[in-house]
């Protein structure tokens, strides 16, 4: 994978907040200064939800955060440069997103498992997961004891980025709209098999979904990576009332996904999955509170 251009300085990024209808507001949060409970923690951010000081987001990643696969290999954003400006109702938040952060499995107190063979291994029982629900149960529950028998955990490192993905939200105050333009020309191509544009907030709160076609699911019953072929989709606070809500793009697919086990994931999102030679994409999300 490419190195970061010697002409790109990497900022740390400060917090921002944009205020929304009352009580509501969205947040960018720099990993590497609030450190979280969570494996995925070390993953930039994109913006995340607050409802009256209360932070929705738990393991979820946030809004319009690009996931690169290279083969079995899942390349992560690690660092992020933050810029934002604000005209009125209009509130611009661009974050470009460094390439360079991976999964790795760790035996802890001795070293992290490197095998090329192990990880494909890995992405092949992650496709199965993904693609054969009947199977999930099993799946979770074998993948639970081998990471208690062996002491195995997830950690992320960076390696060697894969360029820089550049997303930029532009944000109605008034209505709590999102359009979300993303940038994957500075992005390597060679090897790219799979691009990915995650939503996620926390599980904990967001339990519920509900899409155009009428489907409704709770909990357990969404499923950890299933598509949608509604036109559009929700996932809902059900506690607070609130939804965040994305519709179909062309030439995208779209997939939700719950995922919740205590310590390591608890994630509700809504992903596009868009082909490996994807230079720009666009999308609207909609933010707020059920009638």
């Amino acid at each position: 994978m490419e190195e970061t251009p010697d002409n790109f300085t990497m900022m740390s990024p400060a917090p921002v907040k944009v205020e929304l209808t009352k009580g509501l507001c969205l947040i960018y949060k720099n990993p590497e200064i609030e450190k979280g409970d969570y494996p995925a923690s070390r993953i930039q951010k994109g913006l995340m939800l607050v409802h009256e000081n209360k932070d929705l987001s738990e393991e979820g990643i946030g809004f319009g955060v690009p996931v690169l696969k290279f083969g079995h290999e899942t390349v992560f954003p690690g660092n992020a440069c933050v810029t934002t400006e604000k005209d009125g109702d209009t509130a611009v938040v661009r974050i470009d997103y460094d390439m360079n952060l991976v999964e790795r499995m760790v035996v802890k107190s001795r070293k992290r498992i490197g095998s090329k063979a192990f990880y494909k291994i890995k992405e092949y029982f992650s496709r199965l997961h993904r693609e054969y629900p009947q199977f999930r149960r099993i799946l979770v529950r074998s993948s639970n004891s081998l990471r208690h028998t062996c002491d195995i955990e997830t950690r992320f490192e960076k390696v060697a980025s894969a360029g820089m993905a550049s997303v930029v939200n532009t944000i109605n105050t008034r209505n709590g709209m999102i359009h979300v333009s993303v940038d994957m020309s500075n992005v390597k191509k060679e090897g790219r098999t799979e691009v990915n544009i995650m939503n996620e907030l926390g599980a904990n709160h967001f339990d519920s979904y509900s899409d155009s076609n009428g489907l409704f699911l709770r909990r357990n019953a969404i499923g950890t990576w299933d598509e949608i072929f509604a036109d559009e989709a929700s996932f809902i606070d059900s506690y607070d009332n609130i939804a965040f809500t994305l519709k179909k793009v062309k030439g995208a697919r779209m997939f939700r996904g719950r995922e919740l086990v205590e310590s390591r994931l608890a994630w509700s999102g809504l992903a596009y999955v868009l082909p490996p030679n994807i230079i720009h994409f666009a999308y609207d999300i909609r933010i707020g509170r059920l009638a």
